[in-house]
């Protein structure tokens, strides 16, 4: 399941650059997911953005898949 993104206006200004994660604002210089498009406007001016995430499995929260099930599995 994907996390929610914030408003495009609340961003700080790393996260909106691409600069850091979308969900825990950790440094993306190692590399990123696109996490999707942050939507915001202030007046007349839209914000909207592509924003970025950590890569699956690089201790964000947000980006931490579920185990896999098997359906039909015993114990």
């Amino acid at each position: 399941m994907r996390a929610a993104l914030p408003d495009a206006a609340t961003l700080t200004h790393a996260v909106y650059s691409g600069w850091a994660c979308v969900h825990c604002g950790a440094s993306l210089a190692r590399g990123g997911a696109p996490a999707g498009r942050a939507l915001g406007q202030i007046g007349a001016v839209r914000l909207d953005v592509d924003v970025y995430q950590c890569l699956p499995g690089r201790g964000c929260a947000a980006t931490t898949e579920p185990a896999p099930t098997t359906e039909g599995s015993r114990r």
